[in-house]
């Protein structure tokens, strides 16, 4: 199952608001509305769900159903991939910066579409139950004619313009800066002792570039190395995850991201602690994770652009 197999927004809304007026959810299950930003939430059994509305009959739905946290942790997804603007609402922004979702979906006209395909099968189910309330209820609410204070603020939307376009572009200005960034010497070897060694074992035999950024802490490939076989591609992975951390400093942080390069026989190591030099052609990381090597660091040791951080 995918996203578009979710009913429409509005269908799952007013059931969803209707359920939670009246309570009648699963036992141990909770719901409620933030009217201020206008999110229904619902929580059963290890699951959770928000839904937020926003005008122009927009709306995003994110959470974690079943396995979905660890599908999208094992994947290194980013759920904001490719979501317009509005979708990275100030809502859905400070519920992930903590905690990440395992799904994340939003509805326009076209219907509904996620960053996260594949991993809906868990939200269906979870997304089901919200779609039981009776449908005189219902209609009750949308019309406008039901008493119940919270069916009476569910007819508020979040305005688009006050979503997260501002935060994207914060976003590009910090990467803008860090592409101007300097990196400040740690005294590391161009040419690691581990990594020198898995050269000489592995003997690839030909010349390439390997790149890696981290996302809090876990190492990601910038794109598949179909010239580097499978089993060479995960020890090296592995001697990168080994050199990542045994060469943070406890006060200067880790690298944010690293280049392996082999040519003419000869592999070196360029690391970025803090910019993205020209060797770094991939996607720039996202403030979340940025946020967070930030936090790992003490003040002397983070760059200018770290001051434009979200706290």
């Amino acid at each position: 199952m995918e996203a578009d197999d979710l009913a429409s927004a509005d269908e799952l809304w007013w059931s969803w608001a209707v359920l939670a007026a009246d309570g009648r959810l699963p036992e141990g299950a909770v719901a409620g509305l933030d009217p201020e930003e206008h999110v229904l939430s619902y929580e059963y059994a290890g699951s959770w769900a928000f839904m937020q509305r926003i005008g122009g009959g927009r709306a995003v739905l994110w959470g974690v159903a079943g396995g979905s946290t660890k599908d999208a942790v094992s994947q290194h997804l980013d759920v904001l991939d490719g979501a317009p603007d509005w979708a990275s609402s100030n809502a859905v922004w400070r519920s992930i910066r903590n905690v990440k979702p395992g799904f994340l979906a939003w509805y326009s006209r076209d219907g509904w579409d996620t960053s996260t395909t594949g991993m809906f099968d868990g939200v269906i189910e979870l997304v089901t139950t919200l779609l039981r309330a009776d449908p005189h209820l219902v209609e009750q609410a949308r019309s406008g004619t039901a008493e119940h204070q919270l069916l009476r603020q569910a007819h508020g939307v979040a305005h688009v313009a006050a979503q997260g376009a501002i935060r994207k572009r914060l976003r590009s200005q910090i990467h803008r800066q860090m592409r101007e960034s300097v990196e400040r010497d740690r005294g590391l070897p161009e040419r690691p002792t581990l990594l020198a060694r898995w050269h000489r074992v592995s003997e690839p035999g030909i010349s390439f570039e390997y790149t890696v950024m981290v996302d809090q802490g876990k190492l990601v490939a910038l794109g598949d190395a179909p010239w580097l076989p499978e089993a060479l591609q995960v020890s090296l992975t592995n001697i990168l995850r080994e050199l990542h951390l045994g060469e943070a400093g406890e006060e200067s942080g880790a690298w944010i991201a690293a280049q392996v390069r082999v040519a003419a026989g000869r592999i070196t190591l360029a690391r970025a602690f803090d910019s993205l030099p020209p060797w770094y052609t991939g996607k720039g990381p996202t403030m979340r994770a940025l946020s967070w090597e930030m936090q790992q660091r003490s003040a002397a040791w983070r760059p200018a652009w770290a001051t434009l951080l979200p706290e």
